[in-house]
């Protein structure tokens, strides 16, 4: 992800409203992905890489990192007045273990307005539900921990793999792209094929190699891959 259009608005002296996303993602409990923001600033839906997310009375807080070292822990706090989250805490085992990341940009940057931008936000901020510590008839209330900060984890995160990049691609719909899914940040009009020429939208397909990368972002540009290419020059033996 470049963070250009994110800087140079955030720079400028008027810049555009700020928006803060959330998205809850129990697919690994069985549940779905639900996406919210803070109805305290937004009265009507917001529309942001093809994800529709809904008001609902939120708050936040903890999310600052300190010179410590240590790693935020977050709570989540969620209005419980109709009961739609306490079905899902009931359904889910609390929801221990679903994911909540947290998307800042800027409206300027949302589905429909002339900047729209799907992959123009601040670093994403990628949770896990560590632990229900409220639970009555007017809100529900989790603690969080970072995703890198889970007992036994190991590092890195992800498989090492020399040639061929782990990251999601968009999807195409057949009336545009979906990036509900997408981890890859490429959100260009140009697609290519599993050989890295140019195609048609409907046969848009990332070949995962760094050439795939190059054909999107040019051979001279910052490659987002998640492919180590550099991984063979280092021997321990």
């Amino acid at each position: 992800m470049s963070n250009a259009p994110i800087a140079r608005e955030a720079q400028r002296p008027a810049p555009s409203p700020y928006v803060v996303l959330f998205q809850l993602d129990a697919t690994r409990l069985g549940g779905g992905v639900y996406a919210f923001t803070q109805s305290a600033y937004e009265a009507t839906p917001l529309v942001y890489g093809g994800v529709t997310y809904t008001p609902i009375d939120i708050e936040a807080e903890g999310w600052e990192w300190s010179g410590t070292g240590v790693l935020p822990t977050p709570k989540l706090r969620i209005s419980n007045v109709n009961r739609a989250f306490s079905a899902l805490v009931g359904t889910y085992d609390d929801l221990l273990g679903a994911q909540i990341t947290r998307i800042r940009t800027f409206r300027r940057f949302l589905d429909g307005e002339p900047d729209a931008d799907p992959t123009a936000h601040f670093p994403l901020d990628v949770y896990r539900i560590e632990r229900k510590a409220v639970l009555d008839k007017t809100h529900i209330e989790w603690e969080l921990a970072a995703v890198i900060d889970q007992e036994g984890r190991p590092l890195p995160g992800r498989q090492v793999l020399q040639g061929a990049c782990t990251a999601t691609y968009r999807r195409w719909t057949g009336a545009g792209w979906d990036y509900s899914e997408a981890t890859c940040p490429y959100a260009g009009n140009a697609a290519f094929d599993i050989h890295d020429q140019p195609t048609a939208a409907g046969s848009d397909v990332c070949s995962k190699f760094v050439t795939g990368c190059e054909a999107r972002f040019g051979a001279n540009s910052v490659l987002p891959t998640w492919a180590f290419p550099g991984v063979a020059r280092v021997r321990t033996s």
